[in-house]
């Protein structure tokens, strides 16, 4: 009977052994794939990227905008410093429609520069399209094949962006606005800034809640901050109780505290 329950125990013994070598060698081969995977996307990304024109047509798709202020856009291509490719394109945008619209150019450098002018004269500068490599997945991961894909991200107005024109973020003085750039209201960019700044998240808005105009409706929403030269201002949102389609645009400045509000921006602001 002993000698029957060691030789179960050897038998369990060696079998947990094996599997756990198994195991092992599975996760080494998973972390090894994982390691290739990630050193491909960067090499391979790098090879997709020396594409030297954007043929893919990439749209762009409008936010906070009315279907009137869109009726008419203006696009230019700016090359090495200089404008060409100057095009008007119609829309038939309406209240029911995406407010959607593809480049009207069938290919262009991707160094080049898409200036985009609506209606009523705001401008956006969009820039930084390109290619990266798509890796190719199978059921214990990376297969070690893969295909350029082009990448819908870009730059619109100095911020980073998946083809978005929002309406603040509409340039009227490009000269002055180009130095000016906004962090995103989360990350670790946007945490780092604060910590810097004399009048802290909370202040801010406490001034803001304190300035509100609403007297029923509570609407606080955060844009990030707003770095220019020499100041910086958490920039916030009241939607409007009197017109739930309108937001006013409040800045706070970083360092005194002063409070900023527009009812018609970006038209109204000084960039």
């Amino acid at each position: 009977m002993k000698r029957y329950f060691k030789g179960c125990l050897i038998v369990i013994g060696v079998l947990l052994l094996v599997l756990a070598v198994f195991v092992g060698l599975f996760w080494w081969s998973m972390e090894n794939n994982k390691a290739n995977a990630e050193s491909d996307a960067e090499e391979l990304s790098k090879a997709c990227d020396t594409v030297k024109y954007i043929t893919e047509n990439p749209y762009l798709t409008f936010i906070k905008f009315v279907p009137k202020e869109l009726k008419t856009l203006r696009f230019q291509i700016l090359r090495d410093g200089k404008i060409s490719n100057d095009t008007l394109v119609k829309t038939s945008f309406n209240k029911n429609s995406d407010l959607r619209i593809n480049f009207p150019y069938k290919k262009f450098l991707k160094t080049d520069t898409i200036i985009l002018t609506t209606q009523n004269q705001l401008k956006y500068y969009v820039s930084g399209y390109g290619h990266y490599a798509y890796l190719h997945y199978g059921m214990f991961g990376y297969v070690g094949s893969s295909d350029c894909r082009f990448s819908e991200n870009c730059i619109i107005n100095n911020q980073v962006s998946s083809g978005i024109i929002d309406k603040f973020s509409g340039w009227i003085n490009p000269e002055k606005s180009k130095h000016i750039r906004t962090i995103p209201p989360s990350g670790e960019e946007y945490q780092a800034f604060v910590t810097k700044c004399k009048i802290n998240l909370k202040e801010a808005e406490q001034i803001f809640i304190n300035q509100r105009k609403n007297e029923h409706l509570y609407s606080v929403l955060s844009y990030g901050i707003e770095v220019g030269p020499k100041e910086s201002f958490y920039v916030f949102g009241e939607e409007r109780e009197s017109n739930r389609d309108h937001i006013d645009i409040v800045k706070i400045n970083t360092q005194t505290g002063k409070f900023i509000r527009y009812t018609n921006y970006p038209f109204d602001s000084d960039r």
